[in-house]
């Protein structure tokens, strides 16, 4: 339904109305709006024009595990309009409105810009100059590429992080392992609404956020894979959710190209779609910085960093030694060298893999393998003496849950574990030389950073999937 706006209600929502200017009462923002990168005083909003209001609910159905051609085989290459949760996109023009009012008695408003196929109509808008500590409330606009159709917004809010050198309690969210075949609930996922519930200021999805080659259908091109992510970002839990939590977000292998994957890789199954693709639909689709490994500050009793663990790697299959690496040298020194320059309180790495595991004997692609060993111990090492005392480790991949301590260096590691139960398993059992928590089931890690007159304490808590909590290890420092 469209509906003729006034010249009065053109000025109260600025919108820029004129004579052919039709107001449609419906969004066209489907694959919701993302908020990335925060920090005290920026962020970067990301979202996609679409051509519908919402999901398609009355395509094909497509879940399970795909089938993989042989070598030599026909590929068929599926239409992902034709499939249920499908979103195509529309060509048209984005701009933000945001204050730190939720009247918008003083809005800011950017320059309005054009958004095309060759980006899958997505768009990022950094924000910058906002002051710290401070909610923030904002709408995003889209229109018809003419600006004769003017679409409804969406809106939300976030807030921004303290100045480092001040204090203010936090608590964020980790996840992982999040596939559309086990998803749990009609509107996506049940970890959704229990962590909106816990009112986190941030979430670190840690990859295997879309999975393209082991959830159906098998990405084997360019579209299939940008299909992925807009059936899972559509789902109306994560749109709920990201309106009011922004992100952090890192990649791994099924939502960078292919399991266990590392750069140049090719499967002949994949069809047209490259590992070089993968690079470019992951820019595209999430808020992030220029370079994928990065660190945030959270005041000054927290401070988070972010690690890329598949652009830089070397091969999986090459002999391990000093000259093999998941990080690369440079985001290997980076890594180090600011770790050592922090002052906060508590220094939290999220990785997308183990460092301290244990995993599977069969498995070969991160620090807790032997695969891997040389790295692992260096840097395992290099941390314990360090960093003894106020470091730790939040890492996805895994499909079970724990909290490890490793046996020589004492670093411990927390496994957010997977977003469903259905998704849960694979564990290779209770180790009582690491775990102090093992379990194999589905849920979310959340750490928090409080502060009292006289401590200064870190908490991680492993929940399930309804938000009750399973787990829960604390330390706190005397002020």
């Amino acid at each position: 339904m469209r509906n003729r706006i006034t010249a009065a209600v053109c000025a109260l929502v600025l919108i820029g109305c004129g004579p052919g200017v039709t107001y449609l009462d419906e969004s066209r923002q489907a694959t919701g709006v993302k908020v990335g990168e925060v920090t005290s005083d920026s962020a970067i909003i990301w979202t996609r024009v679409t051509a519908s209001a919402g999901r398609r609910a009355d395509g094909t159905v497509i879940r399970g595990r795909p089938e993989k051609t042989e070598p030599g085989e026909e590929i068929v290459q599926l239409d992902p309009r034709d499939l249920q949760g499908s979103v195509p996109g529309a060509e048209g023009r984005v701009r933000v409105r945001y204050d730190d009012n939720v009247n918008f008695f003083d809005p800011v408003q950017t320059e309005w810009a054009g958004v095309g196929a060759e980006s899958d109509f997505t768009h990022h808008i950094k924000l910058d100059g906002l002051k710290p500590s401070t909610v923030y409330y904002f709408e995003v606009e889209t229109s018809s590429v003419d600006g004769t159709i003017i679409h409804k917004p969406v809106n939300g809010r976030f807030e921004t992080a303290p100045p480092p050198n001040q204090y203010a309690d936090v608590m964020f969210t980790a996840v992982t392992g999040q596939a559309n075949r086990d998803h749990d609930a009609e509107d996506g996922f049940k970890i959704y609404k229990s962590m909106l519930d816990l009112t986190p200021k941030f979430i670190v999805p840690t990859g295997d956020t879309v999975y393209y080659d082991s959830d159906a259908p098998l990405a084997t091109s360019i579209e299939l894979a940008r299909f992925h992510w807009h059936r899972m970002y559509s789902f109306p839990s994560l749109v709920r959710f990201h309106l009011s939590v922004p992100g952090y977000w890192e990649k791994d292998d099924h939502d960078s190209y292919h399991n266990d994957n590392w750069p140049g890789m090719s499967r002949e199954y994949m069809g047209t779609f490259s590992w070089e693709q993968g690079l470019q639909v992951y820019a595209e689709q999430v808020p992030m910085s220029d370079l994928p490994y990065r660190t945030f500050r959270w005041g000054k009793g927290l401070q988070v960093w972010i690690v890329e663990g598949r652009d830089f790697r070397s091969p999986n299959s090459i002999a391990d030694g000093p000259d093999k690496s998941i990080w690369g040298s440079q985001q290997k020194s980076w890594l180090m060298e600011t770790l050592l320059a922090s002052n906060a309180d508590w220094k939290v790495l999220v990785s997308p893999t183990p460092i301290v595991g244990p995993d599977r004997s069969n498995k070969a692609d991160n620090h807790a393998n032997k695969a891997f060993q040389h790295e692992g111990d260096e840097f395992r090492g290099w941390a314990a003496a360090n960093l003894p005392d106020n470091f730790f480790i939040v890492c996805g991949d895994r499909h079970w849950q724990y909290h490890s301590v490793h046996p020589g260096t004492g670093v411990q590691e927390f496994s957010s574990g997977p977003a469903t139960d259905e998704h849960a398993g694979g564990t290779p059992g209770e180790d009582t030389e690491y775990h102090r928590f093992h379990r194999v089931a589905g849920g979310f890690v959340s750490v928090s950073a409080t502060k009292t007159l006289s401590a200064s304490t870190i908490a991680f808590r492993l929940h399930n999937v309804d938000g009750g909590v399973e787990y829960e290890w604390s330390k706190s420092k005397e002020l």
